[in-house]
């Protein structure tokens, strides 16, 4: 495949995921509130949803439908990892939620493709999703908290119905400025490493 038709390809389903960043945030918030999960799954499933509403992650919102790109490359490497966690209770995730994980292998594989190394810096932050604070709130806090739990719903509720990306929006997504910011945000956190 050339690098254009890979361009071609991640351009065309990056731009089917923003306008379904939504639902995929509607099976986090599933998983954070199931009690049959690990609390490391509903942790990772909490963090990510932090990482979405948050308004200071590495690729600003702000950016437009850029900015919700990394929001969505966190939320389908978390369902990806949800997936390999491989929970009794999570089995009936990828039936009940069958367009979010239908995809799933073949997204991650674009992701990866597209992306190159620079998507190794959503790699690093996985793992450190369950670390997140969130209106001087921690990841733990929302899991364990029900009301705390329920505030953030809420807010990923407001996020979901202000959410700004729809069809025609998406259009506007240019898969040379999405590996910019994210090759851009991968050499920062190299940096970081190093020093």
């Amino acid at each position: 495949m050339t690098a254009q038709n890979l361009q071609l390809r991640f351009e065309a389903r990056m731009r089917e995921l923003l306008v379904m960043l939504p639902y995929d945030l509607k099976v986090l918030f599933a998983v954070m509130t199931d009690a049959n999960l690990s609390l490391e799954a509903r942790q990772l499933a909490t963090g990510a949803v932090i990482y979405c509403l948050s308004p200071s992650d590495p690729i600003p919102d702000s950016m437009g439908v850029v900015g919700f790109a990394d929001d969505v490359v966190v939320v389908r490497l978390s369902l990806a990892r949800l997936q390999e966690m491989s929970e009794e209770g999570f089995s009936d995730y990828p039936t009940r939620f069958g367009e979010q994980f239908a995809p799933l292998d073949d997204d991650i594989t674009l992701l990866r493709e597209y992306l190159g190394e620079s998507v190794g810096w959503v790699d690093d932050r996985l793992g450190r999703l369950h670390e997140m604070k969130y209106k001087g709130q921690t990841v733990t806090t929302y899991v364990s908290d029900e009301e705390m739990g329920q505030r953030l719903y809420e807010e990923g509720l407001a996020f979901t119905t202000d959410y700004e990306i729809d069809e025609e929006t998406a259009t506007k997504l240019s898969g040379e400025a999405v590996l910019e910011a994210f090759t851009k945000v991968f050499k920062v956190e190299n940096q970081r490493k190093r020093q």
